[in-house]
């Protein structure tokens, strides 16, 4: 099974958390577990991709690049002037860590995935 190396960064964090997660998942899944955990200091509930509060920022290897952003996700970054009208509209968005992600709507790829927030 493939994997994808987490490197998670912030909420007043002294030092990264690193961990390893099976590729395919969303993001928020490992996230929620480390909450749990009382690992990360994140007071995120929502999950479900409509209220904006997991907002992160990401960088990985295919950058930069051009990404499909769901309609839901873009909408929220929208209704948050996360995305100007123009960029809710694109067909693409270029992927960069400027972009701002819900990680209710990011899919886990093989590979090192930093996330900030």
């Amino acid at each position: 099974m493939d994997k994808t190396d987490l490197i998670l960064q912030g909420g007043g964090m002294p030092a990264p958390l690193q961990l390893s997660v099976p590729s395919g998942g969303l993001l928020i899944d490992p996230l929620r577990e480390l909450v749990r955990d009382g690992q990360l200091p994140l007071y995120w509930r929502c999950g479900q991709g409509t209220c904006g509060a997991c907002l992160v920022h990401l960088q990985h290897a295919g950058q930069p690049g051009l990404l499909s952003m769901g309609g839901k996700e873009r909408n929220v970054l929208a209704r948050k002037q996360m995305l100007t009208e123009a960029e809710r509209q694109a067909d693409r968005l270029p992927d960069t860590p400027a972009l701002p992600r819900l990680a209710c709507h990011v899919v886990l790829v093989p590979g090192v995935l930093k996330v900030h927030w």
